[in-house]
C-alpha cells in the first residue's frame, strides 16, 4: 500500500514532481557526461604522451634523453634488441636512429631531425606512411636512400618526390658527414610540431648515412595490455648484460614528468568537479524536499489522523523519493548516453575554441578532439552515489513529517 500511495502522491502535484525530477536528471546526466569526456581526454593524453616519448619504455645510451645527442649510441644493437624483444610483457620493439642535421638544396637549408625507422614496426605506435599525401611510402619505394619530408619543409626547400637533398650531420665517429637522399614522399600529419621538424627514412639508410655499425640510438618499447611499463622496465634491466650498464631504461612517465603532472591535475580536477556536482545534488534536493514537506503539512496531518503514523509516514516520503529517483536516473542515464553518443561520433575539436597551439612537454595537444568514453566502473560508482545522495536528502524531511502532531497539522493553513 505504501508504494501505491507513494506513486499516486507523485502525480497529484505534477509540477513539484517534475521540478524535483529535472534537478536529479540534469545533475546525474552532467556527472556522467563529465566523466565520459574526462576519461576520454585522459586516455587521449596518455596516448599522446606515449607517442611523444616514442614508446611506453625507452632504451638508449646513458645520458641520451637529457642531451638528445646523436653520438650517444647503443653498441651491439642487434643483441640488445633481441634481449629486449624476449622480455615477458613486451609487445613491440621499435629500433630507431635519431640525429639532428641540416638538409640542403639549391634553394637553401633547413634544420631537421632525421628519424630512421622500420615502418612496419613503428606502425604500432604511429603509422607514418598513412600521412603521405604525395609520392611513395617508405614501405613501397624502391629508392636506396628514401626520405619523407613534412609539407612545410618541402615547401621551404622547394622539393618534391624524386628530388635530391643533402643531409649534413655528425657521424658515429664524431666527424661531419654528408649523405645524399631522394625525396620519396611528402607527409602532412596535421601536427605542425612533427611536420616542421622530422624527416623520415629507413633504418638502413640512416645507418649507412651516419656510418653506424651495429649501432642504434634508441629502442622504443610498447608493452602488452594490462602490464605496467614499470614492470617491463625492471625486467628489461634484468635481461640486459650487467644490468644495463651504459644504457638508460626509462618509462614514458620518467621521460615526460611534466605531462604526468598535468594528467594528474586533470584527473584531480575531474574528481573535484564530480564532488561539487554531488554536493549540489544533495543540498538542492534536500532543500526542495523540505519545502515539499512543509507544503504538505495538512496532508500529512490527515494521513496521520487516519492511522498512517510515525515510521509509516516517513517510509511514505522515502518511497516517493525512491520512485522519483529511479525515474529521474533512468531519464538521466538516457540523456548521458545521448550526449556520449554525440560526442563519440562528432567530438569537439580543441582548435574550435580558437586554441591553435598548446604544447606540453613536447607533446602537441592542439589537435585533440574531445570525445566521450565510458568507464563502466566509474559510471556505476557515480550512479550509486547519486542515488544514495538523493534518497539520503529526503531523510530529514521524512523525519520531520513523521514528527508532525495530527492536531497541529490539521490546523495548519498554507
Amino acid at each position: 500500500m505504501i508504494w501505491r500511495l507513494a506513486w499516486r502522491n507523485l502525480w497529484r502535484q505534477r509540477s513539484r514532481t517534475l521540478i524535483l525530477m529535472s534537478a536529479v536528471t540534469l545533475s546525474y546526466a552532467m556527472v556522467l557526461a563529465a566523466m565520459g569526456v574526462g576519461d576520454d581526454s585522459h586516455f587521449q593524453m596518455l596516448d599522446a604522451a606515449v607517442e611523444g616519448a616514442g614508446g611506453e619504455v625507452l632504451v638508449h645510451g646513458e645520458g641520451y634523453w637529457e642531451a638528445r645527442s646523436g653520438d650517444i649510441l647503443i653498441d651491439g644493437a642487434q643483441t640488445v634488441g633481441e634481449l629486449v624483444a624476449a622480455v615477458d610483457g613486451v609487445a613491440n620493439v621499435m629500433p630507431r636512429v635519431a640525429i639532428d642535421g641540416l638538409l640542403s638544396t639549391a634553394v637553401g637549408n633547413r634544420p631537421v631531425q632525421l628519424l630512421g625507422i622500420r615502418p612496419r614496426a613503428e606502425v604500432a605506435l604511429r603509422d607514418v606512411d598513412a600521412d603521405v599525401v604525395e609520392g611513395d611510402r617508405l614501405d613501397d619505394t624502391e629508392l636506396r636512400a628514401p626520405l619523407l619530408l613534412g609539407g612545410p619543409v618541402a615547401e621551404e626547400l622547394e622539393v618534391g618526390p624524386g628530388d635530391r637533398v643533402v643531409l649534413t650531420a655528425t657521424g658515429a665517429d664524431g666527424e661531419l658527414t654528408r649523405a645524399l637522399f631522394h625525396v620519396a614522399g611528402i607527409v602532412r600529419s596535421g601536427r605542425a610540431d612533427l611536420d616542421e621538424v622530422l624527416a623520415y627514412t629507413t633504418l638502413e639508410a640512416a645507418g649507412d648515412a651516419l656510418g653506424l655499425d651495429d649501432q642504434l640510438v634508441q629502442f622504443g618499447v610498447l608493452v602488452e595490455s594490462g602490464v605496467e611499463p614499470e614492470t617491463v622496465q625492471d625486467r628489461i634491466r634484468e635481461a640486459l648484460p650487467e644490468g644495463g650498464a651504459g644504457l638508460e631504461v626509462l618509462t614514458w612517465r620518467e621521460a615526460l614528468p611534466e605531462m604526468v603532472g598535468f594528467i594528474e591535475i586533470d584527473d584531480a580536477f575531474l574528481y573535484v568537479y564530480a564532488v561539487v556536482i554531488y554536493l549540489v545534488v544533495v543540498f538542492a534536493i534536500a532543500n526542495t524536499f523540505l519545502v515539499s514537506v512543509l507544503e504538505r503539512v495538512r496532508e500529512f496531518g490527515l494521513l496521520n489522523a487516519l492511522g498512517l503514523r510515525g515510521g509509516r509516514l516517513a517510509r511514505l516520503v522515502l518511497a516517493e523519493t525512491a520512485l522519483m529517483t529511479a525515474l529521474s536516473m533512468v531519464l538521466g542515464l538516457a540523456l548521458a548516453l545521448a550526449i556520449h553518443g554525440a560526442l563519440a561520433r562528432w567530438g569537439i575539436s580543441v582548435a574550435a575554441w580558437g586554441i591553435e597551439e598548446i604544447e606540453l612537454a613536447g607533446v602537441d595537444l592542439a589537435n585533440m578532439v574531445m570525445r566521450s568514453q565510458i568507464v563502466v566502473s566509474k559510471w556505476v560508482t557515480a550512479s550509486v552515489l547519486v542515488a544514495v545522495a538523493t534518497i539520503s536528502s529526503a531523510i530529514y524531511p521524512a523525519l520531520r513529517a513523521a514528527r508532525l502532531a495530527p492536531a497541529e497539522a490539521m490546523r495548519f493553513y498554507e
